[in-house]
């Protein structure tokens, strides 16, 4: 039976130093610092574990930023980084690779993550629709997806719109 840590499912047959990497935050080298600081052995499993070692083990998780509050401080560094206009702002923006990547090829994953910040900011849609009547031709623009309603974007996006 599962043994559930602080939200998270830890499945019973698996390594200490394995289960602990699946809390948000916690690689292997965090696991297996945390196993060594409550002596669990290498091969000790979550099912093996005594409920005070369970209790230290919480304890201690309740001390690090993990799961929830560390997802909202990694967003909140990325909006920070949007609004101030820098370099790494725009190109998550435009879900482009941030730390330099080339973007001709192999952008797939910055594709995928940063994408997804576009999305969500995208929603905002155009509400000045303008008409320009010359006899009975009527023009009315498209009702496109904007991002100028972020100002450290107003210089880029005032070359397309």
């Amino acid at each position: 039976m599962p043994v559930l840590l602080l939200g998270v499912s830890l499945p019973d047959k698996k390594l200490v130093r394995i289960a602990l990497t699946y809390f948000y935050g916690i690689g292997h080298k965090t696991a297996q610092k945390l196993c060594s600081k409550f002596s669990i052995h290498d091969t000790c499993k979550i099912s093996d574990l005594t409920e005070s070692q369970l209790n230290a083990i919480s304890l201690e998780l309740n001390n690090m930023t993990i799961e929830s509050d560390l997802r909202r401080q990694v967003r909140n560094n990325i909006l920070h980084h949007r609004a101030i206009g820098n370099y790494k702002g725009k190109r998550h923006a435009m879900g482009y690779p941030v730390r330099g990547q080339r973007t001709s090829t192999n952008a797939k994953t910055a594709r995928k993550l940063n994408g997804k910040w576009l999305k969500s900011f995208t929603t905002l849609t155009n509400p000045a629709i303008t008409s320009t009547s010359s006899s009975s031709n009527v023009f009315i623009k498209p009702r496109i997806p904007l991002m100028t309603h972020f100002k450290p974007f107003e210089n880029f996006f005032s070359k397309f719109f």
